[in-house]
């Protein structure tokens, strides 16, 4: 539309739906789908969009919608969630590898080298360290690590583990949540939660 009518008319009237996407407001019609109308492909890709929609549901807290909210910049931040973790799952929506599940998404630096074992005389204590690019420098030395533990199909909450990216080490306690994690994903927050990096996954 030519002119942001803004919050004034929202939602679905008919098959016209009306909604605004960064500071724009934009009018569709709506799809008109019957359940004998999905071939078994189509179905089988409903699924996989239901499983990784429920991923993000699993996931979804403010700081993360935060988080893709502020990565996207032609969509919102679940429709950007979704183009990134599609991929991880097959067709009948079984996940191919945890590794390939995106939990954090941004432009700040992404950890090189990154190690994560579990301590030795303690499982629930998560050791890390990784090398920074000797040209960084200034506030991206205080960006804090954060993590999100994975079993089974369920996520931790987001944690701050206090460790600074300045600091290329140090230990953690795992979330509470799941308490046998299979595996971790790490990233960087900035000190005012404003940016953030992409997630590293590692098998612990």
């Amino acid at each position: 539309m030519k002119r942001n009518i803004g919050e004034l008319v929202s939602g679905k009237i008919g098959n016209i739906v009306f909604y605004q996407l960064n500071g724009n407001s934009y009018v569709r019609a709506a799809p008109v789908m019957k359940k004998e109308s999905w071939t078994e492909e189509q179905q089988f890709h409903r699924q996989r969009i239901s499983k990784a929609s429920g991923y993000w549901r699993a996931l979804r807290s403010e700081l993360m919608s935060k988080i893709w909210n502020n990565a996207a910049e032609q969509m919102n931040g679940y429709a950007y969630f979704m183009k990134a973790n599609m991929p991880a799952l097959e067709l009948d929506d079984t996940l191919i590898d945890p590794k390939l599940l995106k939990i954090s998404a941004g432009k700040l630096p992404v950890l090189q080298q990154l190690t994560a074992e579990r301590q030795p005389d303690n499982s629930a204590i998560i050791v890390v360290s990784w090398q920074n690019d000797p040209h960084l420098k200034g506030e991206r030395l205080n960006d804090e690590l954060m993590v999100v533990s994975f079993a089974d199909d369920k996520f931790s909450p987001i944690t701050a583990t206090g460790i600074v990216r300045g600091a290329k080490k140090g230990s953690f306690s795992l979330p509470l949540h799941p308490t046998t994690a299979t595996h971790i994903y790490l990233f960087m927050a900035s000190r005012d939660r404003e940016e953030y990096s992409e997630s590293v996954c590692v098998e612990v």
